[in-house]
C-alpha cells in the first residue's frame, strides 16, 4: 500500500514498514523461504500477517495485530498445518495463540513474524501433539478442525472453528463453533454480529431503517446483502456487506459503520443486451462482487481466481439498487468483473 493509503503498515520487500515514515518493525525480512508467500491486509482497526506454505506440511497462519504510530500490541494467532494418518489419511491441526494486551517492543532483531509468534505462542508448535481430534459434529459444509489455546503462552483449553464452504483452512470464511473469542471480548462480537438484524426486511440481512443496495438468498442456504444508511454520496452514511443467516452472520465488511469511499465501488459491465452490475470491494488477497445478472450471484476471487460462487434463489432485491450509484464510487468495467 502507497504511504498515502488509509494502511499504517506496508509489506514492503518482505519487510514489514511503517507506510509514513518507512521504519521497519524487524532487522531481518519476514521469514520467506522459497516455499512460504506472505500477505497484509486490514480488518477495522486490526492487521493480518498471513503466511501460507506449500511444502508437504501446507501450513498457514494468521498473526493479528494492530499497529498506532509504530506500538504494536498482539492480539493472536492462528496456526494450522496438514498431517496423515496412515489408516484414514490426511487432515488439519494447528494451535490458536492469544495475547495479554502488552506492547510488543519493536523494531525486533529477528524476523517479525518469528518474534511474535514466539511471544504469543511460546514453544507451543513443538508441544502440539500430531493425531486426530475427536469428529466435530456440524452439519453446515466445510473443515473443521478443534485446537488447543495458548493464552499468554499458557495451555488454556481448546476452541473448534469451522471454514464454511472450505476444504483448508480460509480465515475469510471461519466460524466460530467452541471457546473461540477472549471472555471479554464476546459481548462486543455479539453485539456487532445481531444488532443490523434487529427489525430485519424479510429476506435480507438489513435493519428496517437501511437501505437494500443488493440482497439475494443463495444457493447453499445463506444469505448475502449489501446495506446502507445516510449513503448519499462516496463520503457519507455507511455501506456494510453482510453474509449469513438471520440471527448469526458469518462475515462483516468493514466491521465498523464507515463511508464507502476507497473501500466499495459499483461497475456498470454489461455488454450489448447482456446487463451485467456489481458491487465489489478488496479483502487482502480476495476479491467480493455481488453480481446483478438474468441469475444473479455471489463471487469471490482470490489473487484473480474464482473460489467461491453461488447464485441466488427466489428474491426481490437481487439486483444493484440506483441508489448504490449515487452513494459508490464507479469504476471501469475489467476482466476480474466477467470471471
Amino acid at each position: 500500500m502507497a504511504a498515502d493509503s488509509n494502511c499504517a503498515l506496508a509489506l514492503k520487500d518482505d519487510f514489514l514498514v511503517d507506510a509514513k515514515s518507512g521504519q521497519r518493525l524487524s532487522e531481518r525480512p519476514v521469514s520467506a523461504g522459497a516455499m512460504s508467500v506472505f500477505w497484509l491486509y486490514r480488518d477495522g482497526e486490526r492487521y493480518i500477517l498471513e503466511e501460507e506454505n506449500s511444502s508437504q506440511a501446507k501450513s498457514r497462519r494468521w498473526l493479528v495485530f494492530t499497529y498506532d504510530s509504530g506500538k504494536v500490541v498482539l492480539d493472536g494467532a492462528y496456526v494450522f498445518s496438514i498431517d496423515i494418518d496412515m489408516n484414514t489419511g490426511p487432515y488439519w491441526h494447528g494451535y490458536d495463540c492469544r495475547g495479554d494486551a502488552k506492547p510488543f517492543a519493536v523494531p525486533t532483531k529477528d524476523p517479525f513474524n518469528e518474534v511474535a509468534l514466539e511471544a504469543l505462542c511460546g514453544e507451543a508448535e513443538g508441544w502440539v501433539v500430531s493425531g486426530r481430534d475427536t469428529e466435530v459434529p456440524v452439519s453446515a459444509k466445510g473443515l473443521a478442525v478443534s485446537v488447543p489455546v495458548y493464552h499468554a503462552r499458557n495451555r488454556d483449553g481448546s476452541a473448534t472453528y469451522l471454514f464454511t464452504e472450505s476444504e483448508v483452512p480460509d480465515l475469510s470464511k471461519l466460524v466460530c463453533l467452541s471457546n473461540c473469542f477472549d471472555a471479554n471480548q464476546v459481548p462486543e462480537r455479539v453485539s456487532q454480529e445481531t444488532a443490523p438484524l434487529q427489525g430485519g426486511q424479510d429476506g435480507t440481512l438489513c435493519s428496517a431503517e437501511e437501505d437494500i443496495y443488493f440482497s439475494c438468498p443463495l444457493t447453499g442456504g445463506k444469505t448475502v446483502s449489501v446495506c446502507a444508511q445516510g449513503n448519499n454520496k462516496p463520503t457519507a452514511g455507511y455501506v456494510q456487506y453482510r453474509y449469513g443467516v438471520p440471527g448469526k452472520i458469518e462475515m462483516l465488511y468493514p466491521q465498523k459503520n464507515v463511508p464507502p469511499k476507497g473501500k466499495f465501488f459499483v461497475v456498470d459491465a454489461s455488454e450489448g443486451s447482456v446487463n451485467l452490475n456489481n458491487i465489489k470491494f478488496k479483502k487482502g488477497p480476495y476479491t467480493y462482487l455481488v453480481n446483478q445478472a438474468f441469475v444473479s450471484f455471489l463471487t469471490v476471487l482470490k489473487d484473480d481466481k474464482v473460489v467461491f460462487r453461488q447464485s441466488c434463489s427466489a428474491g426481490g432485491y437481487s439486483f444493484v439498487s440506483r441508489v448504490a450509484r449515487q452513494g459508490i464510487e464507479a469504476l471501469p468495467k475489467s476482466a476480474e468483473d466477467f470471471r
